[in-house]
């Protein structure tokens, strides 16, 4: 029997930080059997455990570039508003080929010059202890987790991030459904 080395790997970290089967042992058995798992330490929102299918949206014109780029997004993790990072485990399954991308405050000490260029950013308009401000991010954009189970592609994968928020994300304009879970914990940095 073969065994995929990348998949051993991936699921071993996930039991590593989620500290195995037991981390699930606090839901109540009613929450298991639920078709939407969320959950919300009451003492801390730095814990985000979520289990849900959900149809796109179209990005707002102000966040694509110009407001060409007909964007449908899914934010699977939201952003964490005090800065801290998110580190966790994120298994998906998309209804058709989608890109994730891992979100990440962008705002550099010095500014890259020409010849080094800058990372792929973006500018958001976040809703802050309610005022609308600009928030720079930058984008790991991963599209590796196509594959073709029948005659239509669709992404389905598993994989270990840490970054400020994740996105299910189709630059086509295209409308998807994507169920996920997510696992995550929100650390301040070591600045």
């Amino acid at each position: 029997m073969l065994i995929n080395i990348n998949y051993m790997l991936t699921i071993i970290s996930a039991l590593l930080f989620l500290g195995g089967v037991s981390t699930f042992s606090d839901l109540p058995a009613s929450a298991l059997n639920s078709p939407d798992i969320t959950s919300n330490d009451s003492t801390s929102n730095d814990t985000f455990i979520t289990q849900k299918t959900e149809m796109s949206n179209p990005a707002s014109p102000a966040v694509t570039p110009q407001g060409k780029i007909p964007h449908q997004i899914i934010f699977g993790l939201p952003l964490h508003d005090d800065g801290k990072i998110w580190t966790g485990v994120i298994t998906f399954n998309a209804s058709k080929p989608i890109e994730i991308e891992v979100l990440h405050d962008y705002y550099p000490k010095i500014v890259p010059d020409l010849q080094h260029g800058e990372p792929y950013h973006a500018t958001l308009p976040v809703n802050k202890s309610g005022t609308i401000v600009n928030r720079t991010i930058a984008l790991s954009t991963m599209t590796m987790f196509t594959v073709r189970v029948t005659d239509t592609p669709i992404s389905t994968g598993s994989f270990v991030f840490t970054g400020s928020a994740v996105v299910f994300h189709k630059t086509s304009g295209e409308p998807f459904t994507v169920t996920y879970t997510v696992g995550a914990v929100a650390k301040s940095p070591n600045h």
